[in-house]
């Protein structure tokens, strides 16, 4: 633990176990992401254990720049207590969609709207230090909070459905009966669809199409002029109107969207102007013609048991109808929040550089909430201690940290389906992890760890990071198989996975550090095998 010491704010921390998320933060987060982290998704856990009656506690300490969770247990009845965390998931499941419609929604319109059109260029710096208090104190925790009430229903829908078919289905595959629900129009389908047109825009427009392959980082200061440059910008216009605020790889809420850096956008789409992709609508409708097949299998199957099968088909039609959620919040919330609160800091980061406070808007990053709002109240120079944070922040990401710190974790009572612990690795010429999305594909590695990686990846590679979310939909359209180190067969990366036909594997706790640029890989989503070629 040299090289990773660690120094408890609370020396009672050291009692309970800790657990490294790195599926969402596998890198080390600058004080106001980690302040994101530690209090607004912090209280969206006690909001939902609070609504439901449920005896835990969430906590979260950012450990040199790491995010870590532990989860206290105020009742000595374990299994009770997760007997009881299910039913409340259940009830949750048969509201969530409306829920989502009457309640979500519209908070979240209503948070973003706020945000949009504070006056935080005029306002008085005491005036916008009230607004950065109530952003940070009540909206972002009440929003997580409706974040983890929608996600627990949704992700039961899906876990109930797998639960029935593997009832029915002896030895089945982990991810096998989520395929049943694969291929419905959804939030990421459409991105998707959306992105190709974009690009075939483009190929309509040879001086706009040959400025973005020439060089997309430069190509938009050169569009405007170019012969069908307006129509091209109309398009873009629109495509960012609509999915603008994705772009961040993981939840670091110092990741710009594509909003604010559109070379990251016109690096996707030089790629399909360089290698033409089969439209995603027809691989969405053969994905939902081989969920129907399975489906019509399943009731063949169940003949002969009518409870049964009736059953089965309205556990079926509720997580299509549901399942969807467990994509659709993490598109309309989790990037969506993510892509405002971070405009809002840029905002916010302009007022305190003229105030002398720091050098520049991104400095703001580097502070605390709280010193922000002590800033505004009373700007004084904090420079020297942001480029001190800066330094440290450097200093960590070149670090791996342990995946536990505390005392040592107990066996889970119940596994679920959106995590999985790592697989133990113990040879050299293969990875194993979880099988979360059939088919076998070869090609090149590629390693994925920030934005800066996108554009590395090509055609037919093989993608390997730490995890995903809807921000990585545009290299779902082109990879020819995913691995990665986190994550279950309900995690963000296996169900885009299924929903674009991707072979997956999942969980494998290190195929990052493991396998190597370039390397020649075979990538089996059914048995989940990465075999090592080359």
């Amino acid at each position: 633990m040299d090289e990773f010491p660690v120094v408890w704010e609370d020396p009672a921390d050291a009692e309970f176990s800790w657990e490294w998320d790195d599926m969402h933060f596998p890198a080390p987060l600058a004080p106001l992401a980690g302040d994101y982290v530690r209090f607004a998704l912090t209280s969206g856990f006690t909001y939902r254990f609070a609504r439901t009656s449920l005896a835990l506690r969430a906590r979260c300490r950012i450990i040199n720049g790491y995010a870590y969770f532990s989860f206290e247990y105020l009742t000595e009845d374990k299994p009770a207590l997760y007997a009881q965390a299910k039913i409340a998931r259940q009830a949750q499941s048969r509201i969530v969609q409306e829920y989502w419609e009457k309640k979500v929604l519209p908070a979240l319109f209503a948070t973003y709207g706020w945000l949009q059109t504070a006056t935080v260029e005029r306002m008085a710096l005491g005036e916008l230090a009230e607004i950065w208090d109530e952003l940070w104190q009540r909206q972002l925790p009440y929003l997580w909070g409706l974040h983890f009430m929608t996600n627990a229903g949704s992700y039961q829908a899906l876990n109930d459905l797998a639960d029935l078919y593997e009832s029915i289905i002896d030895g089945a595959a982990p991810g096998d009966a989520l395929r049943l629900v694969a291929g419905q129009p959804n939030d990421l389908h459409r991105v998707q669809q959306d992105l190709h047109a974009l690009a075939e825009r483009a190929r309509t427009l040879p001086a706009v199409a040959a400025a973005i392959v020439d060089d997309a980082d430069l190509a938009l200061d050169r569009i405007a002029a170019l012969a069908g440059g307006a129509e091209f910008l109309a398009s873009l216009e629109r495509f960012v109107g609509a999915h603008g605020h994705l772009g961040q790889p993981f939840d670091d809420l110092a990741y710009p969207s594509w909003q604010e850096d559109l070379a990251l956008l016109l690096r996707e789409v030089r790629k399909r102007l360089i290698h033409p992709q089969e439209d995603p609508e027809r691989r969405r409708a053969r994905q939902a013609a081989e969920a129907d097949a399975l489906t019509s299998r399943m009731r063949e199957r169940l003949a002969g048991e009518p409870e049964r099968a009736a059953e089965f088909d309205r556990t079926l039609a509720h997580a299509r109808t549901v399942g969807p959620l467990t994509e659709g919040h993490n598109y309309w919330l989790d990037r969506m929040l993510q892509a405002h609160t971070h405009r809002f800091i840029r905002r916010v980061g302009r007022r305190l550089a003229d105030a002398g406070v720091i050098e520049e808007y991104r400095d703001a990053f580097f502070l605390h909430a709280a010193e922000v709002s002590a800033c505004l109240r009373l700007p004084v120079d904090l420079g020297a201690l942001v480029d001190e944070r800066k330094a440290a922040l450097h200093r960590w990401a070149r670090v791996r940290p342990p995946k536990h710190l505390g005392t040592a974790p107990g066996p889970p009572l119940v596994q679920g389906r959106f995590d999985a612990p790592a697989a133990v690795q113990s040879d050299g010429t293969w990875i194993r992890g979880v099988g979360a999305s059939a088919g076998s594909r070869r090609g090149p590695v590629r390693i994925v760890r920030s934005p800066d990686d996108f554009g590395r990846v090509q055609p037919g590679d093989v993608l390997v990071c730490p995890s995903s979310n809807p921000s990585w939909v545009p290299l779902f359209g082109i990879i020819g198989a995913l691995v990665t180190d986190t994550g279950g067969v309900l995690s963000h990366a296996a169900v885009v996975a299924r929903e674009f036909g991707v072979p997956a594997v999942v969980g494998t706790g290190e195929a990052t550090l493991r396998l190597r640029e370039g390397q020649q890989v075979e990538v089996n989503g059914a048995t989940g095998e990465v075999t090592i070629i080359s």
